[in-house]
């Protein structure tokens, strides 16, 4: 049967990746963060109600999730779509294959449900459930709600694939029309009107008390959700990719700016990052989707509120572009990454220009995240400017270092929409070092927090005036990985 040999396949290209690209320090580092999150998650579930509405009786600690729970399922969409690997990457190794794409899709459709992003909000929402809704409400209404939740998360978890398919073809009105609905929540959270909170209790209050007709017309939203998601997916396989080459006018003149090439260097960046496609979409993404998800964030900040969220807020607002595209920093220029290192170049110059673009970047978005904290939390204000020194020296150090590592050849100008061609595990665990010395000053620092800024701030200056000695060491490490790298960056196995 064809989906048993799907099956077995797929499980067999799972486990080599596992056991055979997966080192046992990784490994090491993976099993206790696996396990402090599944406990965290639970934590959270089982003792909400003394965490977050510590003043309310048990049927409040429900009305309250309630009423966040479009929030909630707003944000694990957000990540959904940032993180989550789409079936469309499972799908490409098999279509040259004498299989139906119908039996492709309806596999993969269904093998993506395994995924981490439907399991560990289970770990949280099941706990909580038997807490604060079975002994009130009953087993029945229990599972009733319960099933609710994870027709929510299935939905999310096939509306992922759409807004994908969307973006990648629509790109400027799938931005505006984000945009357009942050504005429609921040007026809201702005002028107290409280209309998604009210939906949300609508919604979640009714299924509380056993709506099979809720949980019926969620089952019906959910299955509109994968016929859309299946064709979406359809079209994105038949789209035709042009052949040739596009022709670019070559620039009339050549830049120079006296005997460093720095500055050539950076407008050499700027130029390749435009001209593709897949950086250009993360310049797109870190100006536009970034800022909108700080505005969501910043819009209900005051139920989100701990040092863990104030430091991720401040880390994301004028640092998101350094931590997505400073991880690939060489590897943008895979392919011509032969031509760069037998030109007459000082490693030295390559970082610090590299260095400089990342810094831009923080300055930017410091700047166009700027009015959002004016408006809906001035008392982060001093957070925001803190950050954004921690962002432009030890955020972008730390992202060039990693770049110096990376040996998978990314192609720039293709690709669908977030394919993480050219990550790794370690792409993602690199968020944790940068993080954590922000979160643990502020939460060490809590009754002070005006000096745990400061501390901040002066860690990221401290780091921004040694730039010139960071940037040698990154420049001897990579005098000695170039090679390394760019025998990996002439490899097309991702």
């Amino acid at each position: 049967m064809i989906y048993a040999a799907l099956l077995r396949n797929h499980w067999k290209s799972f486990s080599r990746s596992v056991l055979g690209k997966r080192s046992w320090l990784v490994t090491l580092g993976l099993i206790p963060l696996i396990a402090y999150f599944v406990f965290v998650l639970i934590g959270l579930g089982y003792f909400f109600g003394r965490l977050f509405a510590p003043t309310l009786a048990t049927g409040g600690a429900r009305v309250l999730l309630n009423a966040h729970m479009l929030a909630i399922l707003s944000g694990t969409l957000g990540m959904r779509f940032f993180f989550q690997r789409p079936p469309r990457m499972e799908i490409g190794p098999y279509l040259h294959l004498p299989i139906r794409r119908n039996q492709l899709l309806r596999y993969f459709q269904a093998a993506s449900l395994i995924s981490v992003h439907n399991f560990y909000p289970l770990l949280f929402f099941v706990p909580f459930c038997m807490r604060y809704v079975i002994p009130v409400q009953g087993w029945e209404t229990g599972i009733i709600w319960l099933l609710g939740i994870v027709c929510c998360l299935l939905i999310t978890h096939y509306l992922n694939t759409v807004l994908r398919v969307m973006v990648e073809r629509y790109a400027r009105v799938m931005l505006a029309l984000a945009l357009l609905l942050v504005a429609a929540q921040m007026v809201d959270t702005s002028m107290g009107t409280g209309v998604t909170h009210e939906l949300s209790s609508l919604v979640f209050n009714r299924l509380a008390t056993g709506d099979l007709v809720i949980l019926a017309e969620l089952a019906v939203i959910l299955i509109a959700t994968v016929l859309i998601s299946t064709q979406a997916l359809r079209l994105n396989l038949h789209a035709v990719r042009s052949g040739g080459a596009q022709r670019r006018r070559a620039t009339p003149f050549n830049l120079s700016f006296g005997r460093s090439p720095i500055p050539n260097l950076i407008l050499l960046e700027l130029m390749m990052m435009w001209r593709n496609k897949r950086s250009k979409q993360y310049v797109l993404i870190s100006v536009g989707v970034s800022t909108a998800y700080t505005a969501l964030l910043l819009s209900d900040f005051n139920a989100l509120f701990g040092n863990v969220m104030a430091a991720a807020v401040g880390l994301f607002a004028s640092g998101v572009f350094a931590l997505n595209y400073g991880q690939l920093m060489f590897a943008w220029e895979s392919r011509y990454f032969d031509g760069l290192i037998a030109r007459d170049l000082k490693p030295q110059h390559m970082v610090l220009a590299k260095f400089m673009v990342l810094q831009g970047s923080c300055l930017v978005l410091f700047l166009v995240s700027l009015p959002l904290f004016i408006w809906l939390a001035r008392e982060l204000l001093m957070l925001h400017v803190a950050f954004l020194f921690y962002n432009a020296g030890v955020t972008s150090i730390l992202m060039l270092l990693l770049a110096v590592y990376n040996r998978k050849r990314v192609n720039a100008s293709e690709g669908s929409f977030f394919n993480y061609q050219g990550f790794s595990v370690m792409h993602w665990l690199w968020i944790i070092p940068t993080i954590i010395p922000p979160a643990v000053l502020m939460y060490l620092l809590e009754g002070t927090p005006g000096t745990a800024l400061s501390l901040i701030a002066a860690l990221g200056l401290v780091s921004m005036l040694l730039a010139w000695p960071s940037s040698k060491f990154i420049a001897r490490v990579l005098t000695r990985r170039k090679y390394v790298m760019a025998t990996g960056f002439r490899s097309y196995d991702h």
